[in-house]
């Protein structure tokens, strides 16, 4: 005879607050365990107890340690950051691979914390803020000069991936960790996390990867503002609120940063409209980032701009094989998703004994057969 699980005894509260936030509704949890609604219901009230079996699928669903359903009392955990992506009122609750994205990401930042002090590696950033009054082209110069890098650099460059990279390096070099997970696509492409040190941005992995360094430096604006923010950068809130302003100053600042305006205006006058495409590739960014650019520049006109949207909104020349996922090593994946100084951070702590190799495992998400192949690339 098979043996029943046994039922356990969990908090409701506990039971509540870790359905919720992960994303989940009670019909999803009903779906997903093949109960009622209503029984789950009874669950959270206190009337009735899940089996074992039933915590440990949930665990499993939720991404959290089965310890987690035998808290005393549910964890504090820090608000998400402004929503920008429609006007209030009109946000809708984010889906449970966003709220995953965002949870692993914060999590990474406390773990972070503690690799760099065990180092003795400050944990501020290093920026200087900016005002939204300011001028976002001079404000990209001046970052542009911070980070010591010009056009001769940017150019040669074989592919966007190497310019993706570039770029990320140097503003992890700033004390930014800039971490990548699948979200939904349509509902967040990237935000800055604040709220602790260091900061961090998350950037939608299923993005093309122009679009993707875009939104990189679309939330390094969010940082010098101090404005912290759930974001769709091609698709930003409309009109005059301070949500608006903010994301208007931050894209207007983005394409300022990749497409310097001296630059680009000789670029364009050798190109001409019907070279646009060219100048994408120059600069290893999206097409509808070229042409925004130009139109906020007064090189094209509105109806122009227009114009050349409406074309590629029925093509695929502004899409990129998207990167991640086939045939990519779990080495290679902790690499793409934390940053290469994040994996630098956890080898040396591993190195130093200042943690054990079971802790560097689950820090990367990785085998300890592919720990040698990360330590193997550290130089």
């Amino acid at each position: 005879m098979r043996k029943r699980s046994p039922n356990i005894r969990i908090k409701p509260d506990i039971f509540r607050w870790l359905r919720e936030s992960s994303g989940w509704t009670l019909e999803d949890v009903s779906n997903h365990l093949n109960v009622s609604v209503e029984w789950v219901l009874k669950w959270e009230r206190g009337e009735k107890e899940p089996t074992l079996n039933e915590i440990k699928n949930l665990s499993k669903a939720y991404k959290r340690p089965l310890a987690a359903f035998f808290l005393p009392a549910p964890e504090s955990e820090l608000p998400l950051p402004q929503d920008f992506r429609r006007l209030p009122g009109q946000q809708r609750p984010l889906s449970k691979k966003t709220i995953l994205a965002i949870r692993k990401a914060r999590n990474l930042q406390v773990i972070c914390t503690e690799l760099m002090t065990n180092v003795d590696i400050p944990v501020d950033p290093d920026v200087i803020r900016a005002q939204l009054s300011d001028d976002a082209e001079d404000i990209a110069l001046r970052e542009r000069d911070r980070f010591g890098i010009w056009i001769e650099d940017q150019h040669p460059w074989h592919n966007p991936y190497e310019a993706f990279k570039n770029w990320r390096d140097l503003i992890e070099h700033k004390n930014i960790r800039v971490f990548q997970f699948p979200m939904e696509l349509e509902e967040l492409r990237g935000v800055a996390l604040m709220d602790s040190k260091p900061y961090a941005i998350v950037i939608n992995s299923s993005d093309t990867i122009q679009a993707r360094i875009f939104t990189l430096f679309h939330e390094y604006g969010h940082i010098l503002l101090h404005e912290p923010a759930l974001c769709t950068p091609e698709n930003p809130m409309t009109g005059d609120s301070h949500g608006a302003k903010v994301e208007s100053w931050c894209n207007h600042f983005a394409g300022a940063f990749l497409l310097p305006q001296e630059s680009i205006r000789g670029d364009f006058a050798r190109c001409g409209l019907h070279g646009y495409s060219r100048i994408a590739a120059r600069y290893k960014v999206s097409l509808s980032t070229v042409l925004t650019r130009l139109v906020s520049l007064h090189l094209i006109s509105q109806n122009q701009y227009l114009s050349e949207m409406r074309k590629l909104s029925g093509e695929s020349s502004d899409k990129e094989d998207q990167a991640g996922g086939g045939g990519e090593s779990s080495a290679r994946r902790a690499q793409r998703e934390r940053g290469e100084v994040f994996v630098s951070l956890v080898l040396e702590n591993t190195q130093r004994g200042l943690i054990t190799s079971s802790r560097a495992l689950d820090y990367l998400d990785i085998k300890t057969k592919h720990l040698g192949e990360l330590t193997k690339q550290k130089p």
